[in-house]
């Protein structure tokens, strides 16, 4: 996670140097009527998001410019604010150089549902449900897992907020994008032994919720509480003829492995998927 944050560094500050005043041509009118943030607000966003100096920032509605120069002033972060109003841009990069961050900070006149943010580490909204739940499959796909996505007053739909909280009456939530876990995997699990099991695990996956059934030796076992974050993963494997096991590892593209808890003892597994479910979250 280290280099890839690195090398978003790199690109982020030859994006700066080579296009920093680059704006959209013939952009449709805003879907909303811009109202800011409060402050309190946005320090209880970046602070849900634990942002740091490594991170890159992505406003989406940015506004003013607040939330992204808060971040870049407070805690040495980097920043993209994204919004469809030149009027709203010019007022951002004025706060910026008036903040003393326009160096680390970026305006960009655009359509937000076009945009190319997939180099974020942190997205913050304040948009609409609507505008959402339209941006959802967009922030799912393309982001990295476990990038933070953090929303003020608007919620996800069908994706339930991994935190949620009011400030001063007004609500934020925060979503940390799950890594794709849906499909049939081959578990190999390795005992104190030597001893090798192995199995298949079919899993239906509803953003964070996993769901599915592993076919062993012994007979079937259902997946119980499981549950994926960003990489990190944990499930409860039971079934009629077997004790409950329970599992947590680390997901890595095709790649997952861990420890389960098998009766008192701690058994390592590794797991391949062989093939992707249709459809899916």
């Amino acid at each position: 996670m280290e280099l890839i944050r690195e090398l978003k560094r790199g690109a982020f500050i030859a994006l700066l140097l080579g296009a920093g005043g680059a704006t959209a041509q013939g952009v449709r009118a805003p879907d909303v009527q811009w109202v800011p943030t409060p402050q309190e607000v946005v320090d209880q966003m970046l602070e849900l998001a634990e942002i740091d100096e490594n991170d890159l920032i992505y406003d989406l509605g940015s506004g003013d410019g607040r939330i992204v120069i808060t971040a870049a002033k407070r805690y040495g972060a980097r920043g993209i604010g994204v919004d469809i109003d030149p009027e709203r841009i010019a007022d951002a990069r004025a706060n910026a150089e008036t903040a003393g961050v326009s160096d680390r900070v970026k305006f960009v006149e655009g359509d937000l549902f076009e945009m190319d943010f997939s180099d974020a580490t942190v997205v913050t909204l304040y948009l609409l449900n609507s505008l959402n739940r339209k941006l959802r499959p967009k922030l799912i796909e393309e982001l990295e897992p476990g990038t933070p996505v953090v929303s003020h007053a608007f919620d996800m739909g069908e994706w339930p907020p991994d935190t949620s909280m009011s400030v001063d009456g007004k609500m934020v939530y925060l979503w940390i994008v799950p890594a794709r876990l849906d499909g049939r995997w081959e578990v190999s699990m390795k005992g104190p032994n030597g001893d090798e099991e192995v199995f298949v695990l079919d899993i239906e996956q509803d953003f964070q919720k996993v769901n599915g059934i592993a076919e062993t030796e012994v007979g079937s076992s259902e997946i119980q509480e499981g549950r994926v974050q960003g990489e990190e993963v944990s499930f409860t494997l039971a079934g009629r003829s077997t004790p409950a096991r329970q599992f947590t590892g680390r997901i890595d593209g095709e790649i997952m492995s861990g420890t389960a808890e098998d009766q008192g003892r701690a058994l390592e597994w590794r797991a391949r998927r062989q093939a992707t479910a249709v459809g899916g979250r």
